[in-house]
């Protein structure tokens, strides 16, 4: 038996091919998309940036804690130290203590990676020393660190603070100092050679 005419309609509807999109709607999709993995990657990003900086922030606080309970404990032997020198007169014993407590902090900076910069004898270098003086030194060639007004420190191998040094000169050359606001305004290295004023 042949099929009725809405079976024929039917299965006419049935075998009917999609009608393709548009290419405009198709990049419109596309570009809703993309949107959209763009607005959660950059959300996953903002948690991810917060978290770092929280965890970053709980990081430095236990170091800083760490630190500061070693140093309560310096604290602490100088305390000890003032008590003892107000009733005993004793002038060695409170210099061995003096002594004593400096050892251990210096043992904790130490541990933190500090490190005294050795200056004297060395070549002048303006990015790490700080000149604040030259005088006439026949013992050293010229430019030569002969003396240290205040220590310099490195910190975990970068410097942390620029030795305050006097440089040696040729004999004959006028007599040179930094001045005092120079002086004031080079908080690091930047002591170039031509802030000695010849």
């Amino acid at each position: 038996m042949g099929k009725s005419t809405s079976e024929k309609k039917h299965s006419g509807r049935q075998a009917r091919p999609r009608k393709p999109q548009a290419p405009d709607e198709e990049l419109r999709e596309e570009k809703a998309r993309l949107e959209d993995r763009l607005l959660r990657l950059a959300a996953e990003f903002d948690n991810y940036r917060k978290r770092t900086a929280r965890e970053y922030q709980q990081v430095v606080g236990t170091a800083n804690r760490d630190l500061i309970l070693q140093l309560i404990d310096v604290l602490d032997n100088f305390q000890r130290a003032l008590d003892s020198a107000r009733s005993a007169k004793d002038f060695d014993a409170f210099h061995q203590g003096v002594e004593l407590i400096y050892t251990h902090l210096h043992e904790i900076l130490t541990r933190q990676g500090l490190e005294p910069i050795e200056a004297v004898g060395q070549p002048f270098d303006p990015h790490v020393h700080e000149a604040v003086m030259q005088i006439d030194d026949d013992r050293h060639p010229p430019d030569t660190v002969v003396d240290q007004m205040q220590t310099g420190y490195l910190l975990r191998d970068k410097l942390l603070r620029a030795p305050r040094v006097v440089v040696s000169r040729a004999s004959g050359e006028a007599e040179t100092t930094a001045a005092p606001e120079e002086t004031k305004k080079d908080n690091g290295p930047s002591a170039e050679k031509d802030h000695i004023s010849k």
